[in-house]
């Protein structure tokens, strides 16, 4: 399989803070909103490829985040899907605000077809 890289960049908005999440007392960019730029990138990387029955949910994270980037600031994930296995697709992923690495880690996602995952809320 060959590897496939992709970005996607986001802004630092104060809506995305640590002191507006609740996830810390400071104006920096929260890892929660870090988590979801991960999921978000990869998401819309998959979902131009698989069928409009389809979808893919996020199974699993591990992030390091290791600076602080304040509002105002861009951060860009850049990935790498380097694995597929059924329905199982791995990301690697850096975060970086300029040329500063502000995090890493993995994700994996998985390809459900939505109405059979969603008929296991009833």
């Amino acid at each position: 399989m060959a590897e496939e890289n992709f970005e996607k960049d986001y802004l630092v908005t104060e809506d995305r803070t640590a002191k507006a999440m609740g996830s810390g007392g400071l104006d920096v960019l929260a890892t929660p909103e870090l988590v979801a730029m991960v999921e978000n990138t990869c998401y819309q990387h998959l979902e131009s490829e698989i069928a409009k029955e389809k979808t893919t949910v996020g199974g699993f994270i591990s992030l390091e985040h290791v600076a602080p980037s304040p509002v105002g600031a861009t951060i860009t994930i850049k990935a790498n899907l380097y694995e597929r296995d059924g329905n199982k697709v791995v990301f690697s992923f850096s975060a970086y605000e300029g040329e500063k690495k502000v995090g890493k880690g993995n994700h994996e996602r998985f390809i459900v077809d939505k109405d059979q995952f969603l008929a296991k809320m009833s």
